[in-house]
């Protein structure tokens, strides 16, 4: 969803600045100093100590907490917004922005939750468009199988979202209630520090409800909105240790772990999630619900929504590394144009962006289903759900592409796929993984000669042709004719 900027419970459960408690600080929350990330002594700080504690093991685990309650929950999500005007100065002085007017707060029940987002979705994403566009990625095999994509995106909204910014109503909701109050406040500076960004910046203009913006760019202009509300959640955990400008050891420290947890997979995230979620004792059980629907949601729709906030800090930090908070503020006047950008900040970001292609397609008698541009970030992990080798390495260098899928009169669908690579070394690494990708696909399928086609289960083929640092794809069709027309007619600017 364009306009709907969440703060993911579960990974808002991942780290606690050092010292102080677990799952206070956010989504790549670390702690800032040489000690490193997690806690001493937080989960034992949520009762008063006693005699009889002291005598008997002074580091064991609090007792189990009284039964959660809708009527407990709401008491605790009021007490949470209680606390918001006064967080709202700390993050406006951390953030460097001031606000303009008060930020309405509101506790939504998970029901009113679910049903503001079905409606979001379905304005955004129509029924038979969400259909066929489920329908074209998995014809590519970015998805398992034919899904309805709103149904999917509910399931990812509903699920990890514990808090929202809509800019429309210009208001924050929290809508789900952990039982940890640190992690509540730092959920709220998240969401602030969006209204924040909608205040100075107008992310309604930023992210517009329209397709002026392919999808790639889109995701990229996510990955700054929600990387400087997360590396703002990191900043307000360590807050009392900082002065008026970041230090380069803090920056440094910083760096180092958010870099760590950006560069885990999603196996390696959800483990640490729950190794962190549970430290202290029996895990949340809000952020249980929320780790476990993550093995429900597709990696083409999860992973981006991860990354926004993970790699998104790294933009913010190093936009801030070369000139503080004023070049963060730069991204929203002159946003990002690709994942390859933000995927990258340090090379293809600073100090001089790496602009990509545009590549057009003939249009196509059939009717087309779906056809956008993917982009850096869907290409590794395309390749990483087929266990391409090295899916990372093969899908940078990326310069541009664009794809559509149409049905014919038949039924048949085909797939084209245009791409430009940095260089022709690029092209032919990607090339060669994406060709390793079809073996996975294709069980037995023989993909020793690409360009004259390598056997779907349907009856159709896949081709593959690079020319120079261009890579062209056509998936579905009978003949390799469909793959010369591709090559002939599709335009790089």
């Amino acid at each position: 969803m364009r306009q709907l900027f969440v703060v993911g419970l579960a990974l808002a459960a991942c780290h606690g600045p050092s010292g102080t408690t677990r799952g206070s600080s956010g989504v790549v929350e670390a702690g800032t100093t040489a000690a490193g990330s997690g806690s001493t002594g937080s989960a034992l700080a949520a009762r008063p100590a006693t005699t009889a504690d002291a005598a008997a093991d002074p580091w064991a685990p609090p007792p189990p907490p009284p039964p959660d309650t809708p009527a407990t929950r709401a008491q605790r999500a009021q007490a949470a917004l209680g606390r918001v005007a006064s967080i709202e100065p700390a993050v406006a002085r951390l953030r460097h922005l001031s606000f303009r007017h008060e930020v309405p707060t509101r506790y939504q029940l998970p029901d009113e939750f679910r049903a503001f987002v079905r409606r979001e979705i379905a304005r955004e994403l129509p029924g038979e468009q969400s259909r066929d566009l489920g329908a074209a990625l998995a014809h590519l095999g970015f998805l398992d199988k034919p899904l309805d994509l709103a149904a999917v995106m509910e399931q990812a909204m509903t699920t990890q979202a514990g808090a929202y910014y809509d800019p429309t109503a210009k208001a924050f909701f929290l809508v789900m209630v952990p039982s940890s109050d640190l992690l509540l406040d730092t959920i709220s500076a998240h969401e602030l520090t969006h209204a924040l960004q909608d205040q100075n910046f107008d992310l309604a203009k930023y992210l517009p409800s329209d397709t002026s913006l392919d999808d790639d760019a889109e995701t990229a202009r996510h990955f700054v909105v929600e990387g400087d509300a997360t590396f703002v959640m990191l900043l307000y955990g360590v807050r009392n240790m900082l002065g008026d400008k970041l230090s380069p050891a803090v920056l440094a420290t910083l760096r180092g772990q958010i870099t760590k947890l950006a560069g885990q997979d999603l196996a390696g995230l959800k483990a640490q999630i729950r190794s962190q979620s549970g430290l202290f004792g029996a895990m949340d059980p809000e952020i249980r619900k929320a780790i476990d629907a993550m093995d429900d949601i597709p990696p083409a729709v999860l992973v981006p929504l991860l990354e926004s906030y993970m790699t998104g800090a790294l933009v913010a930090l190093t936009a801030y590394e070369h000139g503080g908070w004023p070049a963060v503020d730069q991204l929203y006047r002159d946003p990002p144009a690709s994942t390859e950008q933000v995927l990258h900040p340090e090379t293809k970001l600073y100090p001089v962006r790496d602009r990509p292609h545009r590549v057009t397609l003939a249009r196509s008698a059939d009717r087309q289903l779906a056809g956008d541009v993917l982009g850096e970030l869907q290409w590794k992990v395309y390749l990483e759900r087929w266990k391409s080798p090295r899916a990372a390495e093969a899908a940078a260098g990326w310069g541009g592409d664009r794809f559509s899928v149409t049905r014919r009169k038949d039924g048949r669908l085909i797939g084209r796929i245009a791409t430009i690579w940095d260089t022709p070394d690029d092209a032919a690494e990607f090339a060669d993984a994406f060709v390793a990708s079809l073996a996975a696909r294709f069980p037995g399928a023989d993909i020793s000669h690409p360009a004259a086609g390598i056997p779907r289960a349907d009856g159709g083929k896949v081709f593959v042709r690079r020319t120079g640092a261009r890579v062209f794809i056509v998936d579905g069709a009978a003949d390799a004719a469909a793959l010369d027309a591709l090559v002939r007619t599709t335009k790089f600017d």
